[in-house]
């Protein structure tokens, strides 16, 4: 009996020895995280004039003028690589939207009618766009073996848009048809500006290799802004690029690869 306790409790022992490196490499196994995200991005004010001057024939009218960010829809890719159980990299792009709804007021008025109806196509118009911001930058994660793990971000990339924050086009009827009025230029259609991004979130294991992910962001984006009225309209008014804060809510999902010891992903 002696001898065979001896020899269980050898077994016991050798067990937990060659079990202990096992369990310890868990916890530094890496991953590789896909993740496909939507949500929405928060809209806010970009640019206001309180009086450009706009000369028509003859005539001088006088308008305040506005733009703001339109409040849209996003769709995130991410890749995340974690090393370890805590400190990763993700790379991302992000579709942020950027698409604008102007504001007009006429100030002083000449009672010229293609000016005032020029006005009145520029107020609530909207206009759509597809901005796309490329990023990457280190996560910080919480319980990564848990249910759920909280976890911070922080992102540094570029956003490229294909529509001018500055160029303003209202429009007024002739005998021809429908005419332009431009009333600021801009030499550029699109452009590549600056971003950061602060984020913070959690992510719930819902299967072996499964997460949902919930994410609060603020984007903060670069605009060109008009900064001045222009002496005149159709003219490239006063500008500079203006920092954003674009706050968006996302709800997304994981695929989880893991690479564990002896093993590829």
């Amino acid at each position: 009996m002696a001898v065979g306790r001896l020899v269980c409790g050898t077994l016991t022992l050798v067990g937990c020895l060659w079990a202990q490196p096992a369990w310890s490499q868990t916890k530094d196994q890496a991953r590789l995280i896909f993740t496909i995200s939507g949500g929405v991005v928060r809209g806010t004010d970009l640019w206001e004039v309180d009086a450009q001057p706009v000369q028509f024939i003859t005539l001088t009218d006088t308008m305040a003028l506005g733009r703001q960010i339109r409040s849209s829809l996003a769709l995130g890719f991410t890749g995340t690589y974690f090393p370890g159980d805590n400190l990763g990299i993700a790379a991302e792009a992000f579709l942020i939207g950027l698409g604008f709804e102007d504001s007009c007021r006429m100030v002083f008025s000449s009672g010229a009618a293609d000016v005032i109806t020029t006005c009145q196509s520029i107020q609530g118009a909207t206009k759509s766009a597809s901005a796309v911001s490329l990023s990457a930058g280190p996560v910080f994660r919480f319980n990564s073996r848990n249910l759920f793990s909280p976890y911070f971000r922080a992102n540094l990339g570029l956003v490229f848009s294909n529509q001018s924050s500055i160029r303003m086009v209202g429009h007024f009827l002739t005998e021809e048809g429908q005419a332009d009025l431009i009333i600021y230029d801009d030499d550029h259609e699109s452009r590549v500006e600056p971003q950061f991004a602060l984020g913070a979130g959690f992510t719930a294991a819902i299967a072996p290799g499964y997460q949902l992910r919930w994410e609060i962001r603020d984007n903060i984006t670069g605009v060109q802004t008009v900064t001045a009225a222009s002496p005149q309209a159709r003219t490239i008014p006063p500008h500079e690029v203006t920092f954003k804060h674009l706050f968006s809510l996302s709800i997304g999902f994981d695929v989880v690869l893991e690479r564990r010891r002896g093993r590829r992903y």
